[in-house]
């Protein structure tokens, strides 16, 4: 179940990386041929038609908005300070934003963020689409393909994601507050098909998304951090989609090594040094949304009386998956990405039944106290770790 913004940005920052690896002669032709037309990244009006076309929002409208905006900014007003209690730490402003969206409304919100967020990439294309023969080839075929593909990623996402927690990660102000978005016709419609109460089934949604606002604005640096990476990630792909001529065979003997080894597909793309910087990141997102389970569970069994009812047919529901979303989830990455999100939570839950709920809240301290993967996979060693420091 897609819950925030951090899961979708998994998937598609390796998008570039997918499109990239294209046959050199055709770079040749094309740039021989059209090297003076203006290139772009990503086709982002093939990108929005391709979305809308497969949310089907038209079918998905918000009934009674006044009436779940009102009841949302209660839950969440009243999310605050449970979580705050369990955490130990106050946000320095409370949550104001948060919206009421139906799929057309989230997918425009997602559709502004990425636009910025591919920004600076866009912009070096521009600059040097005349002189590397990549960047035309990007600019014509890719930007429409990158465009189709980034559509029908977030078009599925629209369909199934409940809620989301927007980090304001462009924003140059670092005490920029987020922004809770909740898709009330995919809530409704999962609530209806599996029978829960309505305001225990949002409430529950409320107290995941709350608790990311915790981790991001009640420790500012992790937003930083987390731009840092996203900034190294999109430097080593400007190299990589520079170079393609000389890196696409290397990025097939590294796939041809590797193969059998167990790896997903897709991080048998990346170089060395994109696997390192793809491994925080991953790192990063699996403990924030381990962590918004791990709250979300421990709060809501006190405070929920269908609390067991609600997790059991959730679980229920997400391990009867139709065989198109297993077939989306292996192409995209989007399985890797789940596995990861339920090894992070199962990390939280062993550090704070070991050591309690103030030592496991270490990991915001600062940076050097981030877990890595291996660290998340083997929690003991983090444990050990802290115990050093």
């Amino acid at each position: 179940m897609a819950r925030t913004d951090i899961r979708r940005l998994g998937t598609i920052l390796l998008v570039g990386v997918v499109a990239g690896a294209a046959a050199r002669q055709y770079i040749e032709y094309r740039a021989r041929s059209e090297a003076g037309r203006p290139s772009r990244l990503i086709d982002w009006m093939q990108a929005r038609a391709a979305a809308l076309r497969v949310s089907q929002y038209e079918q998905a409208p918000v009934t009674d908005r006044a009436f779940r905006q009102e009841q949302y900014m209660r839950l969440v007003k009243q999310s605050e300070p449970l979580i705050a209690d369990y955490l130990g730490v106050r946000l320095p402003e409370p949550i104001s934003r948060v919206y009421v969206h139906d799929r057309r409304e989230w997918l425009e919100a997602n559709f502004t963020s990425f636009e910025q967020l591919f920004q600076p990439i866009e912009e070096m294309y521009e600059r040097n689409g005349a002189r590397n023969a990549a960047t035309v080839l990007l600019g014509e075929l890719n930007g429409k393909f990158l465009g189709a593909q980034m559509g029908l990623l977030l078009g599925f996402l629209a369909r199934r994601v409940l809620g989301q927690y927007d980090l304001s990660l462009l924003s140059p102000d670092p005490a920029a507050t987020g922004a809770l978005y909740f898709v009330e016709p995919n809530i409704a419609r999962v609530q209806g098909q599996l029978g829960l109460n309505d305001e225990d089934f949002r409430l529950w949604i409320a107290l995941h998304e709350a608790t990311h606002a915790f981790e991001f604005e009640a420790y500012p640096w992790v937003r930083q951090h987390f731009r840092g990476l996203l900034q190294q990630y999109f430097d080593q792909l400007n190299d990589q989609l520079e170079n393609l001529g000389s890196s696409l065979p290397q990025m097939l003997a590294r796939i041809i090594q590797s193969w059998g080894s167990g790896q997903h597909w897709i991080e048998l793309m990346l170089t060395p040094d994109q696997r390192r910087i793809f491994d925080q990141l991953q790192a990063l997102m699996s403990l924030v949304e381990g962590y918004g389970n791990h709250v979300m569970n421990a709060v809501g069994k006190r405070l929920l009386p269908s609390f067991d009812q609600i997790e059991h047919r959730v679980a229920q529901r997400q391990s009867t998956k139709t065989l198109i979303e297993q077939i989306f989830n292996r192409i995209t990455g989007m399985d890797l990405k789940l596995a990861q999100y339920q090894q992070g939570e199962a990390f939280v839950n062993a550090v704070t039944e070991a050591r309690g709920v103030a030592f496991a809240a270490r990991v915001w301290e600062r940076v050097e106290h981030l877990p890595s993967m291996e660290e998340i996979k083997s929690p003991e060693t983090w444990i050990a770790r802290m115990d050093r420091m």
